[in-house]
């Protein structure tokens, strides 16, 4: 007993090191995963609710950050880039869906190749375009957006967190509560799944369903953008985030389950943290660690976590 109380000192200093360690990274996790999750949720609906293929999200991620460190720049103001800054891609994404894509969508038999090359091609224009103005004009590369005062440094949640990341937590919290009940209890929500199910029968109770689902893609758009802002006060911003980004927000949307809120909120922390804890504590994994975990989802349940028979793509 005396041995045993000498070294509890050193064993609980050693166990409140580990524990710190692990809650960091956890909370380091949790943060990745909010952010997947805002450009997620949108991808999950367009394509596992309104068929659509769209490979030029991270475009759209892109757009957000850049605009918005253009507004920053400008007025000096986060709050007025996180606010106006989406509603860029937010207008984009509603020309592209009801302009393109939906026309596209209409063809029918060879439509979805058509979309994925379409938006992949755009995907790389966009950057292409991002490019030309920022870099080769302008000069400039790796940007970023300054943070609020209130929202720089760290607070003591028993370990010292930094704050932002924690307001990046809250945000990617508020969005899937409202997500969740925009579709499950509105009546945007309803038409959106009726239109899915049967357009015809909406259409013929006198709701331009084209319009509506011009507004859902806007809306994913929009939130792609908005994440683009927030990273951009976190990360930095530069013309390979869009692409960086796609891959990871895939695996969510796949491993998820298409069309399902919760299978994209949870599939989100699962990579998120999945991501964080591997490079922390095996780092040798953690390139392929995500595939991986996806690979045997897919193998036990084909259509994701949440995915829906009826929804395939």
């Amino acid at each position: 007993m005396g041995r045993l109380a000498t070294l509890s000192p050193l064993t609980s200093a050693r166990l409140g090191n580990v524990m710190s360690f692990f809650l960091f990274n956890a909370l380091n996790g949790l943060q990745l995963s909010m952010l997947i999750f805002l450009m997620a949720i949108g991808l999950t609906i367009i394509f596992g609710l309104m068929d659509t293929l769209n490979l030029a999200h991270g475009a759209f991620y892109m757009v957000g950050a850049y605009f918005g460190y253009a507004l920053f720049s400008t007025t000096g103001n986060f709050w007025i880039a996180l606010i106006i800054a989406p509603l860029l891609p937010l207008l984009l994404g509603f020309v592209l869906q009801y302009f393109v894509l939906q026309p596209l969508k209409d063809k029918g038999r060879s439509a979805h190749l058509d979309m994925a090359l379409l938006t992949f091609g755009l995907l790389f224009f966009v950057i292409g375009v991002i490019d030309l103005i920022f870099f080769e004009t302008l000069g400039l590369t790796f940007l970023s957006i300054d943070k609020p005062e209130f929202l720089r440094g760290a607070v003591n949640i028993g370990i010292l967190y930094p704050t932002y990341r924690l307001f990046i937590i809250i945000i990617g919290l508020t969005v899937a509560l409202s997500a969740w009940f925009v579709l499950e209890r509105t009546v945007l929500g309803a038409v959106v799944r009726a239109g899915v199910d049967d357009n015809e029968m909406v259409r013929a109770m006198g709701i331009n369903i084209y319009l509506v689902f011009a507004l859902v893609f806007a809306l994913g758009c929009g939130l792609a953008g908005f994440a683009g802002v927030v990273a951009g006060a976190e990360l930095s911003i530069d013309v390979n985030m869009g692409v960086q980004i796609l891959i990871p927000t895939l695996v969510v949307v796949i491993l998820g389950g298409l069309g399902s809120v919760k299978g994209c909120f949870i599939g989100a922390i699962i990579v998120g943290m999945t991501d964080t804890l591997s490079q922390a504590y095996l780092p040798e994994a953690s390139t392929f660690a995500i595939y991986i975990l996806l690979a045997a989802t897919l193998i036990v349940r084909p259509l994701g976590l949440f995915g829906r028979p009826q929804q395939t793509i």
